[in-house]
């Protein structure tokens, strides 16, 4: 995947070329954020974003918060365009708990804007290409408050997280999604049930007979129901059987708030 249609560098925007944050190399996914005031940018030319951009860093960089730089890794804006933030291999300050672990890309929205699908778009490429082999991050997409107490990336924004539209491929229908582990359920195989195994290991629950096999077996529903009760459901039997909307919503707030109990580095 090359990089973002409409990627815009930090250098393209006046700012230095390299972020003055520390060095990381964030492996396991992508956090959507959100502003918590509308900027009704949707509605306004693509200079009100860069503009929104900037105030964003002079504010992340002043006395209220004094961050060496902006918070994000990225931004999207309603226009379709990705806009670097501190960018590849930096920490950002966004979401303590996964600041050292994952990329941060924030919706130029606020609690009532627009999500337009130029700007899901913009995420889906920005994910596709993060997921390259040059930073091959995990495909994972979460919110913020899969890491800590907040509104944040706000409830429409958040549904989007979880019933995988940020995680549908670039230029597909933005309605609904279309993550390939949604809709498994035991007796299927192939790659995303590994990558399924993979998440219910991260999640802090072992696989020890099989592992990451491919096959959706009694291990693997039992794995992916223990998670689901690690998280506070009611996990009764049957319910690691299928992936349904919910079970992924969980299983990946297992893996952030499992993440988040690791220290940075």
């Amino acid at each position: 995947m090359p990089q973002p249609d409409k990627l815009q560098w930090r250098s393209d925007l006046g700012w230095s070329p390299n972020s003055p944050a520390a060095w990381a190399d964030p492996k396991s996914g992508l956090v959507v954020h959100y502003d918590s005031s509308d900027q009704n940018l949707a509605n306004k030319t693509h200079s009100a974003c860069e503009a929104y951009w900037d105030s964003t860093r002079n504010f992340h960089t002043g006395p209220s918060r004094g961050w060496v730089d902006i918070g994000y890794s990225w931004g999207s804006c309603a226009h379709g365009y990705v806009m670097e933030g501190r960018g590849l291999y930096r920490a950002q300050a966004a979401q303590p708990g996964g600041n050292t672990s994952h990329y941060s890309v924030t919706l130029m929205t606020g609690p009532t804007d627009t999500i337009t699908d130029d700007q899901i778009n913009a995420v889906r490429q920005l994910r596709a290409w993060l997921m390259e082999p040059d930073t091959s991050i995990s495909g994972t997409v979460l919110g913020h408050r899969d890491f800590i107490a907040t509104s944040c990336p706000g409830d429409r924004a958040y549904r989007m997280v979880q019933d995988g539209t940020f995680t549908g491929a670039p230029g597909a229908p933005t309605n609904g999604g279309d993550d390939p582990m949604i809709g498994l359920e035991k007796g299927d195989s192939g790659e995303a049930v590994k990558a399924l195994q993979v998440l219910i290991g991260y999640a802090g629950q072992d696989l020890p007979e099989y592992g990451v096999d491919g096959d959706y077996g009694d291990e693997t529903a039992e794995g992916l129901r223990q998670v689901r009760a690690s998280v506070g459901s009611e996990a009764g039997a049957g319910w690691g059987d299928t992936v349904t909307g919910y079970a992924y919503a969980q299983l990946m707030r297992a893996v952030a708030r499992a993440e988040a109990e690791q220290p940075d580095s």
